[in-house]
């Protein structure tokens, strides 16, 4: 291991590397080795034609400029490789205007690839992705028309159909450590989660590759047990030591909390419970599909708040929490405190979760939807002006055996709850349920053939999956079938003349009845 200043570092990354990163949002970002690579090619107008690998979404939201925009706008990119972008509003928009080759690839696949392809193996070879928009037979996992390599191939053993993903060889990681010691071991004591980084240094190794870690200091040997080493010296090339605060978050909001990287436990519930609202019914009624005891996949968007309500409710501790990051039960932070999770009880590697995840950890699954059709294929990923890719949840929406699809019936509807009722104010301008999505993340006639169970929460209505289509099955008190529910669909569900109607009491400010319905469903 070799200690390095910002001079050394930019000779080691060359034009045409494929650079692998491991992060979220600012958790484990080597921002401060961004930034020097940026700074060099302002002075000199090298280091260019690079393809970027990174598994999750990240940013520096703080406005300096250090993050995947910095690097499109500068066209220091040829492709890209990713499963989610929702904090880089450049880096889409050249995406969507063909100007940079891009890929969007489910998480779990690219996580755990790293370590999956070896001299032994040619990629990974999984069902994952099937029938959906990575299979070959759609997009290929491709974002535009200028993107034509494949890397996903549908393959067959024993007769059984599989993708196979190669991914390309990686020539130089970006990683990011708390501490270095003198020999070049790697520990993440103030790290918010924990990263892939090992899998990703070890993808690096097997190619000769450079592997570059941004610490906070160079510690004696022997400051920590063996036991806290995350990535061995024998994988570490070079380190370097940031010398500015503001390029280390652990998090965005902070600096360091050493509760987020369970140094301590925190009391009370950091910040407030969900404001009352048709969000808050939605997260209700999709709660009341819960079994005391469930391992509890949270997916991005509306579901990042379900722990929340869990906290209020009183039932947190008769579920188990999950976050395809590696983050095990705990409070999960939502709004103000995104990615800040407290009182964990254990936290993973990144590529060890989707490991878990893969091996039938999970029992149910809460995922967001932002388009779903006839036949109750559901789009995340493209839609309207929005490219965001899929993330994890291909992974998920097909290892698990049962899963809630949570989100409002249509866009900007203006909703009450008076009286315990549905009020709506005024309808929404765009609907969600359309004949056919624009890209299909999660297949439901592949999800019947492997007899999942999946519900559709919506604040109006409640639909399940049904080898005939979608079926109403629940409507909230107050609404008309007709005028609030079908007219604002651009098919017709099938609808049963015993449809159920969802609790009155959920559609006012105080609940508290969710304990009585885990206690009912065990």
């Amino acid at each position: 291991m070799k200690i390095i200043t910002a001079k050394e570092l930019k000779t080691l990354v060359k034009s045409h590397d494929t650079i692998a990163l491991s992060a979220l949002s600012v958790g484990n970002l080597p921002v401060e080795i961004l930034k020097h690579l940026i700074d060099y090619y302002d002075e000199t107008q090298q280091l260019d034609n690079l393809t970027i690998m990174v598994a999750n979404d990240i940013s520096d939201y703080a406005g300096d400029g250090v993050d995947l925009d910095a690097f499109i706008k500068r066209k220091m990119v040829k492709r890209l490789i990713l499963s989610i972008i929702i904090a880089s509003p450049a880096t889409i928009s050249a995406i969507k205007n063909s100007e940079v080759e891009a890929y969007f690839l489910p998480q779990g696949v690219m996580t755990t690839n790293y370590r999956n392809q070896t001299f032994a193996n040619p990629g990974t070879i999984t069902t994952i992705g099937l029938h959906t928009t990575v299979d070959p037979r759609y997009t290929g996992g491709k974002a535009n028309v200028r993107t034509s390599e494949d890397l996903v191939q549908l393959t067959k053993v024993n007769g059984k159909e599989y993708l196979l993903y190669q991914f390309p060889e990686v020539d130089v990681v970006l990683l990011r450590g708390t501490y270095a010691d003198r020999q070049g071991n790697i520990y993440m004591d103030h790290e918010a989660h924990l990263s892939e980084a090992y899998s990703v240094a070890l993808a690096a190794h097997r190619n000769n590759g450079k592997v570059i870690v941004q610490v906070k200091a160079v510690v004696e040997d022997g400051s920590f047990k063996p036991t806290d080493v995350f990535i061995p010296s024998a994988l570490v090339d070079y380190v370097m030591v940031n010398d500015n605060p503001r390029y280390h978050k652990q998090v965005v909001q902070t600096y360091y909390d050493p509760a987020l990287s369970g140094h301590y436990k925190v009391l009370d519930m950091p910040g407030p419970y969900i404001k009352m609202s048709s969000r808050k019914v939605i997260l209700r009624r999709a709660a009341q599909f819960l079994t005391q005891g469930d391992m509890v996949s949270i997916g991005f968007g509306i579901n990042n708040e379900l722990s929340n309500l869990l906290v209020e409710e009183g039932v947190r501790d008769l579920v188990h929490l999950n976050i395809d990051t590696g983050v095990f039960d705990g409070y999960i932070g939502s709004n103000d405190y995104l990615s800040m999770h407290y009182n964990l009880s254990a936290r993973m590697r990144h590529e060890m979760t989707w490991d878990f995840i893969y091996n039938g950890g999970l029992d149910i699954a809460y995922l967001s939807f932002a388009e779903i059709d006839q036949h109750g294929n559901v789009n995340v990923s493209s839609y309207g002006n929005k490219l965001n890719g899929c993330g994890g949840f291909i992974d998920i929406s097909q290892t698990v055996d049962t899963i809630v699809f949570s989100g409002s019936l249509v866009v900007g509807g203006q909703l009450d709850c008076v009286h315990n009722k549905l009020v709506i104010n005024e309808d929404g301008k765009a609907t969600k349920f359309v004949d056919e999505v624009r890209n299909v993340d999660f297949n439901a006639e592949y999800a019947l053939s492997k007899a999942q169970t999946v519900y559709y929460v919506t604040e109006r209505a409640v639909f399940q999956l049904t080898n005939s289509g979608l079926k109403l099955i629940e409507i909230a008190p107050g609404v008309d079938i007709e005028r609030d529910i079908l007219a604002n669909m651009s098919f017709k569900p099938i609808v049963p003349d015993d449809i159920g109607l969802m609790d009155a009491s959920m559609f006012q400010e105080h609940w508290g009845n969710l304990h009585k319905t885990l206690g009912s469903n065990s």
